[in-house]
């Protein structure tokens, strides 16, 4: 997921879409503010999958028909756990974060909350959270890199030893290839 919301609106509106799926995208991506990144694509029965992150911190997943109803809607507050997750969706057995307390929303209402939710928590993650998000990636990235030009270096050491062994039985060969032909040339001399 790499796109800002700038790609992302550019994408859906490239996209052929069914009657009233382009608006629920563009109104998703309206309300996202700040350093979003996402990503969108199609499944093979038409309806449009919207991915999108803000800086690791809040994750959002939708799936819109192509009649332009959400199916599926997935929220997640990363720094709140599980706890943080919410799933809404028309089939029971996928409905996660609802309790007697809080009920999830009719489907009409799925947008709102929605649009409510991206542009409530693109106002909670300031500049420091993004810097520190991106350094925190930084240096995984950083540690693969170190941890490749360790193997690499203990590679090209099994290999310089190789080469070392490889060198001196040649030498040994060539000693022994010269010593025999000094020998032949010797005795057909005589």
């Amino acid at each position: 997921m790499s796109d800002t919301p700038d790609d992302l609106r550019r994408r859906a509106t490239r996209l052929r879409r069914g009657v009233g799926q382009l608006g629920v995208l563009e109104s998703i991506i309206d309300a996202a503010e700040g350093p979003w990144l996402g990503a969108m694509d199609a499944d093979g029965r038409g309806a449009a999958e919207l991915r999108m992150h803000l800086a690791g911190h809040y994750r959002l997943h939708v799936v819109v028909t192509s009649a332009g109803k959400l199916s599926l809607v997935h929220v997640n507050t990363l720094a709140q756990g599980t706890a943080g997750e919410r799933i809404f969706s028309n089939k029971m057995a996928l409905r996660r974060g609802w309790d007697e307390k809080e009920t999830m929303p009719k489907q009409p209402q799925w947008l709102h909350y929605v649009v409510t939710w991206v542009k409530a928590v693109s106002s909670e993650v300031d500049r420091p959270a993004v810097l520190a998000w991106m350094l925190a990636g930084a240096d995984r990235n950083l540690a693969a890199v170190e941890d490749v030009i360790e193997n690499l270096r203990a590679s090209l050491a099994e290999q310089e030893q190789l080469r070392d062994e490889r060198a001196a039985e040649v030498a040994g060969l060539q000693a022994e290839l010269e010593t025999l032909t000094a020998e032949q040339n010797s005795t057909s001399d005589q």
